[in-house]
């Protein structure tokens, strides 16, 4: 029974232990959950900051020329100046000819009709003095106009 007793004794003292160290623990754990860990990113940081300057750097480049290009297709969508005043004078001389060939034509019309009635009026003045000088021509020509009226 000696041994009972030894081995329920030192059963005890290892389950005391063991209470001791459980509270120790949970001391432990306590302060575990008050204390804050920050990690040092520092590594971290500096292992992303040079490629993210490199990007940014690359990103600069390439909107800047991207700028570049945008101006230049800009720029190429203009004529060139010497076809738009080639255009200009053309148009321009275009309209000028329509233009007199218009007024000539208004003048050959006016004195188309200037001709018209001054050579009626010549043909009048013959028809008047051949009928005049010629009293048979005149009875048949007033025989005519009996008839028509």
């Amino acid at each position: 029974m000696a041994k009972i007793d030894d081995l329920a004794e030192l059963l005890v003292e290892e389950i005391s232990d063991f209470k001791v160290q459980l509270q120790r623990m949970e001391e432990l754990s306590a302060q575990l959950k008050l204390i804050k860990i920050q990690p040092d990113i520092t590594i971290i940081q500096s292992a992303i900051s040079s490629p993210l300057k490199e990007q940014e750097l690359i990103l600069k480049n390439q909107n800047n020329e991207l700028s570049k290009i945008t101006k230049r297709l800009t720029k190429s969508n203009h004529y060139p100046n010497w076809l738009i005043i080639l255009s200009g004078t053309i148009l321009l001389s275009c309209f000028l000819f329509v233009g007199i060939s218009i007024f000539q034509l208004k003048q050959v019309e006016e004195s188309n009709q200037e001709y018209y009635i001054k050579g009626q009026k010549e043909v009048i003045n013959h028809f008047n003095k051949f009928i005049e000088s010629n009293p048979e021509a005149k009875e048949m020509y007033q025989k005519w106009e009996t008839k028509l009226k």
